[in-house]
């Protein structure tokens, strides 16, 4: 049996993450994804213009700024809130939870 290359293991990997995003089952509550920003997210970012509890920098951007960016989509929203960062605690959020926040994320959109 042949190995699978690096590329086809990635196309594996992110059509799973876009059935897992498509699911029905998954429904995403954009008012419940905001009360989890305000709790987990809020004490460095910018949360409905509200300032972060732990101060404001450049470094850390805005949710509205999030949303706006060109690369932001549900996928890339799920894969980066399912994935531990160095800068930013990992609060072990449920895919439920996940797909809540970044229907948040994305509500914020212009």
């Amino acid at each position: 049996m042949k190995p699978l290359s690096l590329q086809r293991l990635a196309q594996f990997f992110f059509f799973a993450v876009a059935v897992a995003a498509a699911s029905p089952g998954m429904a995403q509550d954009r008012t419940n994804g905001e009360s989890i920003a305000k709790t987990w997210c809020a004490g460095c970012h910018v949360i409905n213009g509200s300032p972060p509890q732990f101060g404001q920098t450049d470094a850390i951007p805005s949710f509205s700024a999030v949303a706006g960016m060109p690369s932001t989509t549900a996928i890339s929203l799920r894969i980066f809130l399912s994935t531990p960062h160095a800068r930013m605690p990992d609060y072990n959020l449920t895919q439920r939870e996940i797909a809540d926040v970044s229907a948040y994320i994305l509500s914020l959109k212009r």
